[in-house]
């Protein structure tokens, strides 16, 4: 969150200079020495407004920018106000709209209550208006249409906004239109009674029934609505008076001002002004999307092209998306969106659907275990909800709609009720510190149980327990929906082979060709149009290409790029899909290309913990390990089975020379046996780099047990730390390896090996031939070339500066272009 006022009443800052807190003992002055909540590093001061100050943060966790709002509150209320503002967070965490700033957490940190929420870059139309006062027509209109477009999704979900102001709009750099803060003014009632009167709101731009103390609902913001316009068209503010009160209370006394007639301002325009400001809520238009729906028309009217809005959010979800899943069986007439082809299996489901149509219920999650941990099972079942109201393919009821069913469970009844395909269903078991949750996922249409799982986890920190439960339930259950939704073009034992497959792959990404790829051509065999065996083909197919199997009759690289394009073919925007067309990129180093695949696969599955693997690994490489190496752990928490993820961690942590955390992560590395080896080399590797000679020792016993690696004589590490030998034998397999099919990624990969080598045998000018060649191909590892001890006798050499300035440049197009 980026913003450009003067930071009055707004979640929003002062342009984008940091300013540095001031201060004696204020949380900013520590943010030097710690953690803020151990987890937000606080970049600066952004603004202040009347419920506390905002700071530009990163989540150390995720890597991402963040806003941090710290609530001023009156000493001695946190305790019971945490509550009421959890209660409203999670109302403002059911929006899902473009036009909505996403609401991530709310906390409690040395007694200092906290709200996080995306950071946008711009500036509140606050600070637009003033700069610019009058806006044109056609402008006002396209924001004021995405203002009622994030409102519909609002509303909803069951939120008004109830203080929607100039402050609370941001306008991006891009032009996308976001409103913020949702929730906080209710919450806020009787704690700013000085501040606001203690009314909830904002006085200037309070509805009359907010004045009078009447009931507030959608059409309340409505009124907002009117304001805005009145003040974008016209420049001016619609009521005046001597202080904000006297501005408010006008509006109890004096008709709604008229912009007809006013310069520049169009008729059509006014009216809907006029409309918006009815003193009485009745009177003024059904909701937002009827104000929307006409603003739209008069933009066409005039010759603007507006596009075609998303699926509205229904009122039993209160989650708006843009792709939902469609049960087996289902007929879809009257669906808007695309169709995927899947060729000769002849299935055509759609992957766009209105909203209103069949998704997928979650009854609150039943808890079992001590009476002061209660709230877990509320707590996972709605951090449940949220991440599959973010995740592309599911169309999730909110917990609203379906907490009435907390008797009443049986699925048919649930379906029928909420109109769903699918009704997820379950139970939390607290022992200590150890949870367990169980989750079943049944078809309503058939009554059939089509699948259920465990899930364990431990801590202390039972916030962060509940988070990664919900995580990695949500990923089970949009993996088994994607099965259920495309199941009618498998018999049941391509079903059940898949599932096994699936499985396998989980448990070792680094797969046998005989394990995931000769059985899921098996499945595609006899059941052509499945799906989802076509997308995991890809991405096995490409890790099959990476790894150089030992089957040299195969061209992995062929197989690798038709797998890929079949998907994109037949399942684009299926998750697995967007990770092998990312990993694809890689190979061919397309860097830009695979960052944005990568990104695209997260954005429509944000705990898809194989994409989270390599786009950490990437920018571990390229730049950016501090985002990198908290999205390596997180994919590693999420899915145990990804120990690849410890792997960059491990390495990246020996560069920075943490050599205890090193140590952790590789012995946890070596437990996992398809590991074993990868992991041997990088043992050697490290212990070259510090010439540890005992260390070198043991991997070099150690790899007496293993076959002998086919890409890499390992030994000739610790020959050439030693300095025993020449490496000669090593770098002549490197040439060998270059000259067969192989990619730039892993040409790459091999010259930075023979680099090393060499370097560490004392032969540094004959190293700067392959660090060039790796700097000229698709090399981005500047952690690497930085870091790295071996590389302290090459970093002299002529040559060296201008070889890692192109790599620096490719690195800087990958997170610029």
């Amino acid at each position: 969150m980026s913003q450009e006022h003067d930071g009055a009443d707004s979640p929003l800052g002062s342009n984008d200079t940091v300013v540095p807190a001031s201060g004696t003992g204020s949380v900013a002055a520590r943010v030097q020495e710690e953690l803020f909540a151990g987890r937000y590093l606080l970049l600066g001061l952004i603004g202040r407004g009347g419920m506390g100050a905002v700071y530009r943060a990163q989540d150390t966790l995720v890597g991402d920018v963040v806003a941090l709002k710290m609530l001023e509150l009156d000493e001695g209320r946190g305790r019971d106000l945490l509550e009421r503002f959890r209660r409203e967070v999670r109302l403002a965490r059911r929006i899902s709209h473009p036009n909505v700033a996403r609401t991530h957490d709310l906390g409690e940190h040395a007694g200092h209550l906290f709200l996080t929420m995306e950071y946008v870059e711009g500036e509140d139309l606050q600070s637009l208006l003033r700069r610019e006062r009058v806006l044109s027509p056609a402008r006002a209109a396209r924001i004021a249409l995405a203002v009622c477009e994030g409102l519909v999704a609002a509303h909803a979900a069951g939120v008004v906004h109830r203080d929607l102001k100039p402050a609370n709009v941001l306008v991006e750099r891009s032009g996308r239109v976001v409103l913020t803060d949702f929730g906080i003014a209710r919450a806020m009632a009787g704690e700013t009674a000085s501040r606001t009167q203690g009314m909830v709101g904002t006085p200037m731009y309070m509805a009359p029934e907010q004045l009078s103390g009447g009931e507030v609902e959608a059409r309340s913001d409505l009124y907002a609505v009117g304001l805005l316009l009145f003040e974008m068209l016209t420049g001016e503010a619609p009521f005046t008076g001597e202080s904000p009160m006297a501005v408010a209370f006008a509006r109890l006394r004096q008709p709604p001002p008229d912009p007809a007639g006013r310069p520049g301002v169009p008729d059509a325009l006014a009216e809907w002004v006029r409309r918006c400001l009815a003193r009485e809520p009745e009177e003024r238009p059904s909701g937002t999307q009827e104000v929307a729906s006409a603003l739209r028309a008069w933009l066409a009217s005039v010759g603007e092209a507006v596009e075609l809005p998303g699926p509205a959010a229904s009122p039993a979800t209160g989650v708006s998306g843009a792709a939902m899943v469609t049960p087996r069986g289902t007929s879809q007439s009257g669906g808007w969106g695309t169709q995927i082809s899947t060729g000769s299996g002849g299935y055509t489901p759609r992957t766009m659907l209105r909203a209103g149509e069949q998704g997928l219920a979650v009854l609150p999650l039943r808890f079992m275990g001590p009476r002061e941990q209660e709230f877990l099972g509320d707590a996972v079942t709605e951090g449940l909800i949220d991440v599959l109201s973010r995740t592309r393919g599911v169309r999730v009821q909110g917990s609203g709609a379906t907490a009435r069913f907390r008797s009443e469970r049986d699925p048919r009844v649930v379906g029928r009720e909420l109109e769903v395909g699918y009704v997820a269903d379950g139970a939390v078991q607290s022992m200590g510190a150890q949870v367990r949750a169980s989750l079943r996922l049944v078809e309503v249409a058939s009554g059939i149980q089509l699948w259920s799982g465990r899930f364990e986890d431990s801590g202390e920190d039972l916030f962060a327990l509940q988070d990664r439960l919900a995580q990695r339930m949500a990923e089970a259950l949009r993996q088994e929906l994607l099965i259920a939704t495309y199941s009618s073009a498998a018999t049941p034992e391509v079903l059940a082979r898949y599932r096994q497959v699936l499985a396998q792959a989980h448990s070792a990404p680094r797969v046998l060709h005989e394990q995931v790829i000769l059985p899921l051509e098996e499945c595609l065999a006899r059941s052509p149009g499945f799906v989802p065996a076509v997308a995991l083909h890809a991405v096995a197919s490409m890790r099959a290409w990476f790894m150089r199997l030992a089957d040299q009759t195969v061209d992995w690289s062929a197989v690798g790029r038709a797998s890929v394009e079949r998907a994109s073919q037949q399942a684009p925007e299926v998750v697995e899909t967007l990770l092998a067309r990312g990993m694809l990129a890689t190979q061919e180093g397309d860097w830009r290309t695979a960052v944005v695949a990568l990104r695209s696969a997260l954005a429509s599955a944000p705990t898809y913990a194989a994409a989270l693997q390599y786009l950490g690994s990437l920018q571990c490489e390229a730049g950016r390990a501090d985002e990198g190496l908290p999205r390596l752990q997180l994919a590693y928490e999420l899915d145990p089975g990804m120990a690849s993820a410890l792997y960059e961690i491990a390495r990246c942590s020996a560069l920075r020379g943490k050599r205890e955390e090193y140590q952790k992560t590789v012995e946890r590395l070596m437990t996992y046996p398809f590991l074993r080896m990868p992991t041997l080399l990088l043992r050697m590797r490290v212990a070259a780099w510090f010439r540890d000679v005992e260390e070198l020792q043991r991997c070099g016993a150690a790899l007496q047990d293993e076959p002998q690696n086919m890409t890499l004589n390992a030994s000739m590490f610790v020959a050439a730390a030693l300095e025993e030998e020449s490496p000669d034998r090593a770098v002549e397999q490197f040439d060998r390896v270059l000259q067969g099919r192989v990619s730039p990624r892993f040409v790459s990969m091999m010259c930075q090996l023979a680099t090393e080598i060499l370097c560490l045998s004392g032969q540094a000018e004959r190293a700067m031939g392959y660090f060039q060649r790796a700097a000229d191909t698709a090399l981005i590892d500047l952690e690497w070339i930085d870091r790295c001890p071996a590389l302290v006798p090459l970093r002299t050499l002529p040559g060296f500066t201008e070889a890692r300035f192109k790599v620096r440049t490719r690195v800087e197009a990958i997170w610029t272009a």
